[in-house]
């Protein structure tokens, strides 16, 4: 896809932004806004402030986003026991609207190397509440590889209980290279009632680099979902510290029990052509049923979509006190006009 194709808007008024990082505005409580996305200081525990960073090849400059162990400890509540954030935040849109998003991005030379995962661009979208649960979409470095993952709605009426056990139609043991359907982490949890916690959610594996999974996450996928199909067409990246572009059309799903669609692309910023990496097809996020005694997520119309860039990990001792560091640029968002004929056709 020549990026030349894509429309765009620099006011950051409705879908379409372009952002300038060169020109942030500071607030009094820490916030930084650059246009249509924000640096919410207390939404980001243990995590540094946005740098603006000059490029040493003399490129266009970056920002800099990077979380270090106790780094920030002043949000509100026990986040900052939890986890270490560093990102920037979109305006929520209707669920199921269709967009795209590019950005650019390489990790630090130093950024550590352990088996644990760091999300770094993300888009999240509703599961079991109005904008809640694990990723729609997630870009991942793990292990100083890139993974991009995505997530289906899983819902009771998937499984059944079968002599005290439950069986499920559509995720099962991974059996191996033969096997069919998208290898998956099973995270799913099912509350006895409406009220109770649950995660609705599968999340299956949408593109590695050109080495395949890694041992530590082949123990993790250990299962194969037929809810969602995944086609891939080319690798990501080996190397995580050159630039790349990387691009993501989504169609989340607008009807209950209607699929969506989305895609990743990659670019050499050298180019104004993406390559095509992967397309998914399931139902990406929780539109809602109209009766609200049998919903097990929001409420038709209610549920919002948003994208954040930065890293994201899990506050666990194996990330030591280094920090983790990402640089980005050029980061858009646009109309994706095709995605909701995509969409379409899936119903038809």
């Amino acid at each position: 896809m020549p990026q030349a194709e894509i429309t765009k808007s620099g006011d950051g008024n409705g879908t379409d932004y372009e952002i300038d990082i060169t020109r942030p505005s500071s607030q009094p409580n820490g916030d930084i806004v650059y246009g249509a996305i924000t640096f919410f200081r207390n939404k980001n525990p243990n995590g540094l402030s946005p740098e603006l960073h000059p490029e040493p090849d003399g490129s266009s400059s970056s920002l800099r986003l990077a979380v270090a162990r106790d780094a920030y400890l002043g949000v509100p509540g026990d986040d900052a026991l939890k986890n270490d954030r560093c990102e920037l935040r979109d305006g929520k849109l209707p669920l199921g609207t269709p967009v795209w998003y590019s950005f650019e991005m390489r990790a630090d030379p130093d950024f550590p190397v352990v088996d644990a995962r760091c999300v770094c661009a993300q888009i999240k979208a509703p599961y079991y509440d109005a904008d809640g649960g694990s990723p729609l979409f997630a870009l991942r470095i793990d292990r100083g590889r890139y993974l991009a993952t995505i997530e289906h709605l899983y819902e009771i009426k998937d499984t059944e209980i079968i002599g005290g056990a439950e069986i499920s139609r559509h995720v099962r043991p991974y059996p191996g290279p033969a096997a069919t359907g998208a290898r998956a982490l099973d995270h799913h949890v099912f509350g006895n009632t409406a009220g109770d916690f649950k995660e609705l959610q599968v999340r299956a594996v949408l593109a590695t680099d050109s080495r395949g999974l890694q041992p530590h996450l082949e123990e993790e996928f250990r299962w194969c979902t037929d809810l969602v199909g995944v086609r891939q067409e080319k690798a990501l990246p080996d190397d995580i510290h050159s630039w790349r572009r990387f691009t993501v059309r989504v169609a989340p799903t607008n009807i209950k029990d209607a699929d969506g669609v989305l895609q990743l692309l990659i670019g050499d910023p050298s180019s104004d052509v993406d390559e095509l990496v992967a397309t998914a097809i399931g139902e990406f996020g929780h539109a809602g049923y109209p009766d609200p005694n049998g919903n097990d997520g929001p409420a038709p119309g209610e549920g919002l979509q948003y994208f954040k860039i930065g890293p994201y990990r899990d506050k666990i001792r194996i990330w030591d006190r280094a920090p983790a560091a990402i640089y980005v640029r050029n980061i858009k968002r646009g109309s994706w006009e095709d995605g909701a004929e995509l969409r379409a056709a899936l119903r038809a």
